[in-house]
């Protein structure tokens, strides 16, 4: 028996009020789980690489010094907004300051990578706990064919305001990060 943990970094640090100690973290979810995790990713988009490569080389260094993760970097797509035509299709600016445009930010290909390493995980490795630090419904059908066509024991790390209703009914447990006992456990 062991486990697979996959997290998607920005819905982590979402549901996490602090700054979590991933570290903390892994040993709280073997001991929680009473299982050895098996294997570990982190997938997340970087908007600041030379920050950003300092904490993705920690999350690199296994146990029992470090996380142990293996880390999955997708990128940032930016979209200016505009209002629609029907208001004017103009760009929309900050109140305060004309010369800003508002821009959407959005992570590509995190959530596509976590599902096909999740899937490609399990079917090399044979783990029999999944931990998804994850919320989205996107996640159903792998989720759903590893619950029920595999028999592994699904645990969801997060906030229960942000893990979708499609999920939470395959879980066997729900780890509520930003709650005690947890909370203090695992951060900085």
């Amino acid at each position: 028996m062991s486990i697979g943990l996959f997290v998607d970094g920005a819905f982590l640090s979402k549901c996490y009020p602090n700054y979590l100690d991933y570290t903390k973290f892994r040993r709280y979810l073997e001991n929680e789980i009473s299982d050895a995790i098996e294997e570990a990713y982190y997938f997340n988009s970087d908007d600041d690489p030379p920050k950003a490569n300092r904490f993705n080389d920690y999350l690199t260094v296994p146990p029992p010094g470090g996380p142990g993760f293996r880390v999955k970097i997708y990128w940032l797509a930016r979209k200016k907004l505009f209002w629609p035509q029907s208001l004017g299709g103009s760009p929309v600016l900050h109140p305060n300051d004309s010369t800003l445009q508002y821009e959407l930010t959005q992570q590509k290909g995190v959530d596509v990578g976590l599902a096909y390493h999740m899937v490609r995980s399990f079917y090399k490795r044979k783990w029999t706990k999944l931990v998804l630090c994850a919320g989205d419904g996107d996640f159903h059908e792998p989720v759903q064919n590893l619950v029920e066509q595999e028999n592994v024991d699904l645990y969801i790390v997060g906030s229960m305001k942000a893990i979708s209703p499609e999920l939470r009914s395959y879980a066997r447990q729900i780890i509520e990060i930003d709650q005690e006992p947890v909370l203090s456990q695992v951060e900085r």
